[in-house]
């Protein structure tokens, strides 16, 4: 799926998404145009990560899990 259909499951920004990949967190696929593919648990990943920064927790606990 598209970061645009991410961020509307997620409802955060893109700018948030590409920061998780950046931070190495999670790891979409690239189609033959080099965008962003989403699969079912780059998403599931992203609502964990979510839910660990609203609970408290630093990205160095995240990406240790």
């Amino acid at each position: 799926m598209t970061i645009k259909e991410v961020e509307q499951i997620l409802e955060v920004p893109r700018a948030t998404i590409r920061f998780y990949e950046k931070e190495g967190l999670i790891d979409p696929k690239r189609e033959g145009n080099r965008y962003r593919d989403y699969s079912e648990e780059d998403v599931e990943q992203l609502k964990r990560i979510i839910i660990l920064r609203k609970a408290g927790l630093p990205l160095s606990d995240i990406s240790d899990s």
